[in-house]
């Protein structure tokens, strides 16, 4: 097969059995189309990659991301082995998290029991002894390697995506044990807490998506499919059974809504099409009390971080939104008894995209571009252009220097977040009035 360069470097190969299975819908036991992504549209970009027409917005998303993908080449893997601490089941093998936003008591001489001070992120819940960050990382390293094997054709970047997610989820000296016993602890109070659950999301969100991605490349093996397989067919079972698991279904803010994005996600990798409308039916119970007929979100405009928590409980409702569809659910168009819908509130969140618009809440964060990718979702799934001009608008941009902030964010985690906003809007999503783009070069060399 010939390959054709891509401008910067990287090949880009036209066409592959997997993208003919993917766009033919080939099924079998385990999902064929990605969760939350489009394979149709992302086999657009990948040619529009391919014959110098993508936008300049997409080119500079495929310049990060293959950025991102080079240096996850050089990192070692990663394992929950890897940590200092060791959980109260005595085994490393076991995932331990520490919530992030409780801290010792200084009124006590071993500060325990923690205390919790809402959107102030505690330091000791992002180091190296527990796995939060390195979770993070891992998947994120998946997601970009298989990303950019995907737009470039690069077998290297399959092959260390594969390594990873064998190191994470089979090998057995290095493997995760199914379970989130031990997430978002918190010293005094408990090992393990519902929450943790949410740290679980990205095996969702971006793990399912690299696994359908990389069938079929000889890579990724029969075997470590079926032993993947098997590994999220135990989570799955702890994530519907486990008391903590069930406790976090039951919340009422952006946690119930991204434990049934993330149970809906394993759930169509695996083919059990009914836990989606399961989950999509316990989303529309919870956007009953969560969404006003103004857009606004009381639980989440609560929080100190509100801009944050508004975006990020929309962010879990609209993956679920794309989902759902695939699943001949529409959610999109939900309407709650009191007026309140999807597109209510992101028409409410599109406005202060803008970040010349005053918040007018307490935040003490606010990356203006992070719903953006949720726009350009909305648009494609409902046939409108009617975020058009957010989408145009906004501008991913991001400090150039890693230091703390004075709010105790580092800048560093301010740039991962504006680089995916970009990465999802212009290279995953493809807004619906750039489908057709042509860049002004290609234009002039066909006069």
């Amino acid at each position: 097969m010939t390959s054709t360069g891509s401008g910067n470097g990287k090949r880009i190969t036209p066409g592959s059995l997997l993208i003919v299975a993917l766009m033919t819908g080939a099924a079998g036991a385990l999902a064929a189309e990605p969760a939350f992504l489009h394979s149709a549209q992302l086999a657009v970009v990948r040619q529009q990659l391919q014959n110098h027409s993508a936008a300049p917005q997409t080119l500079e998303a495929y310049r990060h991301l293959l950025a991102a993908a080079d240096s996850a080449l050089q990192q070692p893997a990663l394992s929950v082995t890897d940590k200092g601490m060791t959980p109260p089941s005595g085994s490393k093998h076991d995932y331990l998290s520490l919530s992030a936003y409780w801290w010792p008591d200084d009124s006590k001489s071993d500060g325990l029991p923690w205390t919790r001070k809402d959107g102030q992120v505690n330091p000791a819940s992002k180091n190296n002894q527990s796995d939060g960050v390195r979770l993070a990382d891992f998947t994120a390293r998946v997601q970009h390697l298989t990303l950019a094997w995907y737009f470039s054709g690069e077998q290297q970047y399959a092959d260390k995506a594969a390594s990873l997610l064998r190191t994470w989820f089979i090998t057995p000296q290095t493997r995760m044990n199914p379970n989130l016993n031990f997430a978002q602890g918190v010293p005094g109070i408990s090992p393990g807490r519902n929450a943790g659950v949410l740290d679980g999301r990205y095996f969702s969100t971006r793990i399912v998506d690299s696994l359908v991605l990389l069938q079929g490349n000889p890579a990724w093996t029969d075997n470590d499919q079926q032993q993947l397989r098997a590994w999220m067919q135990d989570y799955l079972h702890w994530l519907q059974s486990n008391k903590l698991a069930i406790k976090e279904s039951q919340t009422k803010n952006n946690h119930g809504n991204w434990y049934a994005t993330q149970v809906a996600g394993i759930a169509w990798y695996l083919g059990d099409k009914a836990v989606i409308g399961e989950m999509a039916k316990l989303t529309k119970s919870k956007l009953d009390v969560q969404l006003n007929a103004d857009g606004t979100q009381p639980e989440e405009l609560a929080r100190t971080r509100s801009f944050h928590y508004s975006y990020f409980n929309l962010q879990a409702v609209s993956l679920l939104a794309v989902l759902a569809q695939k699943n001949g659910i529409d959610l999109w168009h939900y309407t709650t008894p009191s007026g309140g819908s999807i597109l209510a509130s992101l028409d409410f969140m599109a406005r202060y995209t803008d970040p010349f618009v005053p918040w007018p809440y307490e935040a003490l964060d606010e990356i203006r571009v992070r719903p953006v990718p949720l726009l350009s979702w909305a648009d494609n799934a409902i046939g409108e252009n009617r975020y058009e001009q957010h989408i145009r608008s906004a501008t991913f941009s991001w400090p150039s220097v890693a230091k703390p902030t004075s709010d105790g964010y580092d800048q560093r985690v301010t740039r991962g977040a504006v680089m995916e906003a970009e990465r999802e809007t212009w290279l995953l999503s493809l807004p619906s009035f750039a489908a057709g783009y042509v860049a002004p070069h290609t234009q002039e060399a066909k006069k």
